[in-house]
């Protein structure tokens, strides 16, 4: 439902039929009104109702009642059109629950109750080794397939080395899974632990060397081969996405298909599928149209943000908060950036020693810079718009553990407000994530979370969401 109320395409959120359910009233200005509601919870929701809002459903329940009406409610969620997973118990009495006060985490006039995850048991048929555009490398678990909340799951991300080998995962092992908070598959728990599974020295994409490395406890997977091609793969997939260059219709497959044949080798070439029209058109899932909308689309891409230029690189470090910053400080003009020196680099808000070190060396490379010059020569920057889409709204992170892909957690954090979000420094109710790339470890955040059915989420699927 989030993914589809930030949708740019207003058209495409209708087609969609999101329905909103009312679940709070703030309390208005007229003071008849509010007297009108008697001090009632339900007096209020029944207001609502009235306004024509559709409004969650509610039972006035007492203590001799209660745990009856949470077993009803866990039958009657199983009938509904939409996934439910817990319920809120609130006191009646507005007046009373506003006078417990709150502590620092949440109001005391309320608890959530979460229903347990739906777990299936079922058997591991593989480990994917998945290359990022960084050279990460990535194991998927491939199962069997088993229905939970709804749908059909038979893959679920590991993340690193370290929790496959906490697992004790083995081909052929039963394993237990869920999906964290009714969203995200995971596994829960292996149930024979058979053994170690073999850690590739190769990579899946270009056979070249791999290489783990511990940082912070935390074992993960890499490619060494800088001319890998799933880093090439990943790294244009990043470049046309919605955040940089937004190039729409430009899917990674699309992109592996045309890096295969050569039409792609560099990201210039991206404004140059023109010259492959021919052979374009003529590929399964291609046409006529099909290539007109792509050739608009690309056409429509150079239209951009030097923020959103910047970030489409992919520099190491430099997400959509810190290419935002980096563009504000040199007044949003590419040949400064280009030529910025890893102390002036520094001298940016939130911008490190380490990020300012890997920006300049990228742009100490003769082929880095011939192609950005290329880049710039085609596009027409636009200033930023200080209204820009804030795609996190709404959701509320808790950061933990180490990171792979972001120099610190304050680099993640300011990408994440950027966009929208929040960040907290601990677990409660109202949180939406807990990123952590150890997702089965006991600290006390993940405990938490796990109480309180919040899903736990490394670095990637946070990229993904």
């Amino acid at each position: 439902c989030s993914g589809s109320v930030r949708q740019l395409n207003s058209k495409i959120t209708a087609e969609r039929n999101v329905r909103f359910y009312a679940f709070s009233l703030v309390d208005p200005d007229d003071e008849e009104l509010i007297k009108s509601f008697e001090n009632s919870f339900q007096k209020r929701f029944e207001f609502m109702a009235g306004l024509g809002f559709d409004v969650v459903e509610s039972k006035l329940v007492t203590p001799d009642t209660l745990e009856d009406t949470v077993k009803w409610f866990s039958e009657k969620i199983k009938e509904n059109d939409f996934p439910s997973d817990g319920l809120v118990l609130s006191f009646e009495d507005v007046e009373y629950g506003r006078s417990l006060g709150r502590t620092a985490k949440f109001p005391r006039n309320a608890i959530a109750f979460k229903w347990k995850d739906e777990q299936a048991e079922t058997v591991l048929r593989l480990i994917e080794w998945s290359p990022s555009r960084t050279g990460l490398i990535n194991p998927v678990a491939v199962f069997d397939p088993v229905e939970l909340e709804g749908t059909t799951v038979s893959r679920a991300s590991v993340h690193n080395i370290s929790i496959m080998k906490e697992l004790g995962l083995g081909i052929g092992d039963r394993i237990t899974v869920y999906k964290a908070n009714m969203i995200i598959p995971q596994i829960a728990e292996n149930l024979t632990r058979s053994g170690k599974l073999p850690i590739p020295d190769s990579c899946p994409s270009c056979g070249g060397k791999t290489e783990i490395k511990n940082e912070n406890g935390t074992e993960t997977l890499y490619c060494d081969n800088p001319l890998c091609p799933a880093k090439n793969i990943k790294g244009f997939a990043l470049f046309v996405s919605r955040n940089a260059m937004n190039i729409d219709g430009m899917s990674e497959a699309t992109i592996e298909k045309f890096v295969d044949r050569g039409f792609i080798r560099t990201y210039s070439d991206f404004y140059r599928l023109g010259r492959f029209r021919d052979e374009i058109v003529t590929l399964e899932g291609f046409g006529e149209k099909s290539f007109k909308n792509l050739e608009e689309a690309v056409e429509k891409s150079k239209t951009v943000t030097v923020a959103a230029f910047i970030y489409a690189l992919g520099i190491p470090g430099v997400g959509v908060s810190n290419a935002k910053l980096i563009a504000k400080h040199f007044d949003e003009d590419p040949l400064k950036i280009m030529n910025a020196s890893a102390e002036e680099l520094a001298e940016v808000e939130r911008i490190g020693d380490v990020i300012a070190g890997d920006f300049a060396a990228y742009f100490s490379s003769e082929e880095n810079r011939r192609q950005y010059e290329e880049l710039v020569s085609i596009l027409d920057f636009v200033k930023s718009d200080k209204s820009e889409e804030q795609d996190l709204a709404g959701l509320t992170f808790v950061i933990t553990g180490s990171l792979n892909t972001y120099a610190n957690r304050d680099e993640l954090k300011s990408e994440i407000e950027s966009r929208g979000g929040k960040v907290a420094g601990s677990v409660s109710k109202n949180t939406s994530y807990l990123i952590n790339n150890d997702i089965t470890s006991n600290s006390g955040k993940n405990k938490k979370a796990r109480e309180l059915g919040i899903p736990v989420i490394s670095e990637e699927d946070y990229k993904n969401l």
